[in-house]
């Protein structure tokens, strides 16, 4: 009886010492076996995209905004900037947009213009002629882009809108017309670049500035199917005062406050 009490007590300790001196080797033979690759880049190793959301006419705010958002994007490891534009005018000068331009033709980063989100966007004015200056440009379907006006003086940059020039300084044009002037600086088979994903997704192996865009990598899905996995997107927008600002010196929001103060006064 005592006997089998000590193989009872002991017998525990026999088999953690067992455990303990099998089972490194254990552990040394499943590290021999490797791992399935799921593609030697994945999309945490791509840099990112900064995207600058812009609505509105060009006012002294929109413009900083922009020249701003073009430094950051020179700085902070990103590979490429979008503008996503929407926008019917601009209130500041001609000389005050040409400079605008110019950033962006000197910019050591890729700018990208997208005319979106939405199907009613627009780029209409002298902001249009950002398209012409970009290195990458594309538009919602639905979306309409011209009256460009006369072509701004900046040294450098090509004759971006192509034949469509002459036609966009008094007219506008849908994504299908001005991707079939040649007005576009994107191709794509679809009727549209819908989400800015998409248009992440379209700029992977363009050539802007020397530089070929890296946007995608193939990865693995949890079922084991390939996917097509977009970089990281860093969006950006104006700051709540510059949003106020900006609001506050649009044409209709000035009016109504004059018509505001101007009841005030009489009544």
């Amino acid at each position: 009886m005592r006997r089998l009490a000590i193989t009872i007590l002991i017998a525990p300790f026999l088999g953690l010492a067992g455990f303990a001196m099998v089972g490194p080797h254990a552990s040394a033979s499943a590290s021999t076996v490797p791992a399935p690759e799921t593609g030697d880049v994945t999309a945490a190793d791509l840099a990112p995209v900064d995207v600058l959301q812009v609505s509105g006419l060009f006012d002294e705010i929109v413009v900083d905004s922009i020249s701003d958002a073009i430094d950051r994007s020179q700085s902070n490891g990103s590979q490429a900037l979008i503008i996503q534009l929407d926008t019917e005018g601009a209130v500041v000068s001609r000389d005050r947009m040409a400079a605008l331009l110019q950033r962006v033709v000197d910019a050591t980063v890729p700018v990208g213009v997208w005319v979106g989100p939405a199907r009613s966007a627009r780029a209409y004015g002298l902001p249009a002629q950002l398209l012409a200056v970009a290195d990458v440009t594309a538009m919602v379907g639905g979306s309409r882009v011209g009256y460009t006006g006369v072509p701004l003086d900046v040294p450098g940059a090509a004759d971006g809108f192509g034949p469509a020039g002459d036609a966009l300084v008094g007219g506008s044009m849908s994504f299908g017309e001005a991707r079939k002037q040649g007005a576009l600086k994107l191709i794509t088979p679809d009727q549209g670049v819908p989400t800015i994903r998409s248009m992440v997704l379209a700029m992977d192996g363009v050539s802007a500035d020397g530089v070929v865009l890296d946007t995608v990598a193939d990865e693995l899905s949890g079922d084991g199917d390939q996917q097509k996995v977009s970089t990281l997107v860093r969006f950006n927008g104006l700051g709540v005062v510059d949003q106020s600002m900006h609001t506050v010196a649009s044409p209709p929001i000035a009016y109504l406050l004059f018509v505001v103060g101007l009841a005030l006064l009489i009544f």
